[in-house]
């Protein structure tokens, strides 16, 4: 009941929607009214800030103190690395570059070159 007195009916959105930092998709609100940035990994959220749940973020108050609001975070059970704003789950392998492959791997993530070096 809480939450839903704070979506106010009719919707009052902006005009035009946000512009998003790289890898933050546009997503409806809590209200499922008005379109925001998905929060990332470790950024604050609330029913109405929510958390991008294409990289599997869920909004997390068990790590909040008393009185302070809620982080993203990944659901239980899961890890993950952020790179170049990015999400990556636990496992899961990634080019950054044309160069590198990458592995997440329990929160950190290791790579190898795709190309030879330059012999001269």
């Amino acid at each position: 009941q809480v939450c839903a007195q704070m979506c106010r009916r009719p919707c009052y959105c902006p005009w035009v929607p946000p512009r998003c930092p790289r890898g933050s998709p546009l997503v409806l609100d809590g209200c499922g009214c008005c379109k925001i940035c998905a929060r990332r990994l470790g950024e604050p959220c609330d029913f109405l800030h929510v958390c991008d749940q294409s990289q599997g973020l869920v909004c997390d108050y068990s790590t909040a103190p008393s009185g302070t609001g809620a982080t993203c975070n990944f659901e239980d059970g899961e890890e993950g690395c952020e790179v170049n704003g990015r999400v990556y789950r636990d496992g899961e392998v990634f080019q950054p570059s044309c160069k590198l492959q990458c592995r997440c791997l329990d929160g950190g993530f290791t790579c190898v070159p795709l190309c030879q070096e330059d012999v001269r």
